[in-house]
C-alpha cells in the first residue's frame, strides 16, 4: 500500500498545521533581530523533520519512479509550498494570528538543514 509510507510525515504536517492554528495573543512586533528567536528556530527544525521524514516516505514508494528518482527536489519543493500557504493563510483563518515573512524564511532554512542533514548522512540510502 502507497500510503502506509507516509503515515509520520502526514501526522507531522498535521501537528504543523495544529500548531500554525493555535491563537497567540499580544504576538511582538517584527524586526530583522527577530529571526535569532527561538520562535524562528521551531519553525526550522519542523520544517527539518518534515523534509527528512517526507524525503525518506517518497523514496520508499515504489509506484511514481520520477518523484521516487528526484525525492529530495519533490519534497523540498512541496514543504516549501505547504509551509508558504500555512503562513499565508494563517493571518486570515486563524484567529490571534498573523502572517510573517519571517517565519516563511525559518520555513525554508529548516528545509536547507533537512536537505544538508539528507545529503550528509544518508547519501547512500537515497541513492
Amino acid at each position: 500500500m502507497l500510503w502506509r509510507h507516509f503515515i509520520f510525515s502526514g501526522f507531522w504536517a498535521l501537528i504543523i498545521l495544529v500548531l500554525y492554528g493555535i491563537p497567540g495573543s499580544n504576538m511582538p512586533s517584527v524586526s530583522f533581530w527577530n529571526i535569532l528567536e527561538p520562535d524562528k528556530v521551531a519553525h526550522a527544525g519542523v520544517f527539518a523533520i518534515l523534509m527528512c521524514s517526507l524525503t525518506f516516505s517518497v523514496f520508499k514508494q515504489s509506484r511514481f519512479k520520477v518523484i521516487k528518482r528526484k525525492s529530495i527536489r519533490f519534497t523540498a519543493l512541496a514543504c516549501l509550498l505547504y509551509g508558504t500557504v500555512l503562513e499565508l493563510i494563517q493571518g486570515s483563518v486563524f484567529s490571534e494570528r498573523h502572517t510573517d515573512f519571517l517565519d516563511i524564511l525559518a520555513n525554508a532554512a529548516g528545509i536547507v538543514v533537512g536537505i544538508v542533514i539528507l545529503k550528509l548522512f544518508f547519501r547512500d540510502i537515497l541513492n
